[in-house]
């Protein structure tokens, strides 16, 4: 990856990883909207690949980290990159941005407006944590282990009184 997130690319980049699995990377414009289009980019990367188990979760980690990136991490006239990346046991999800300063969950007061963004990644998603990057800037991501993809199954719908039937 370039050492800078610049406004050369912004079309979406699929490679197959010898050994590793799939990704897919996007760029986008520190825009309000970006976050909507960041969500969308990562719903449809997951769909055409097959793996929706968990598509609602990684729908909300993404928004709140590139939500976090915009507000506070991309500087101005910068990009944010969007990775979705399919292993072999996760998938995972990375917001790249250009600013320096590393985010901190924070616990905030009940009548804030914010700051709950990072709770939300770290209650949702299985793992999640910070990474410098080659270059200005970090790298934010959020892991979905497949062995917590599938839901257990529910216990068998009765209906009428519960006891003996005798």
């Amino acid at each position: 990856m370039a050492s800078r997130l610049t406004n050369q690319a912004t079309d979406t980049a699929s490679d197959l990883l010898p050994g590793t699995g799939r990704h897919r990377t996007m760029l986008f414009p520190r825009r309000r909207t970006t976050p909507r289009t960041a969500r969308g980019f990562v719903a449809a990367t997951l769909t055409e690949w097959g793996e929706t188990s968990r598509l609602d979760d990684m729908r909300l980690c993404t928004s709140e980290l590139v939500t976090n990136a915009v507000l506070h991490g991309a500087p101005v006239g910068r990009l944010v990159l969007v990775r979705v990346e399919s292993l072999d046991a996760e998938l995972r999800i990375e917001v790249h941005d250009g600013g320096e300063n590393r985010p901190t969950q924070r616990v905030p007061e009940e009548s804030a407006v914010d700051g709950r963004g990072l709770l939300i990644v770290a209650v949702t998603a299985d793992s999640w944590g910070v990474k410098e990057r080659t270059g200005p800037g970090k790298c934010v991501w959020a892991v979905f282990d497949r062995a917590n993809s599938w839901a257990a199954p529910l216990p068998p719908h009765t209906t009428g009184p519960q006891g003996d039937a005798s």
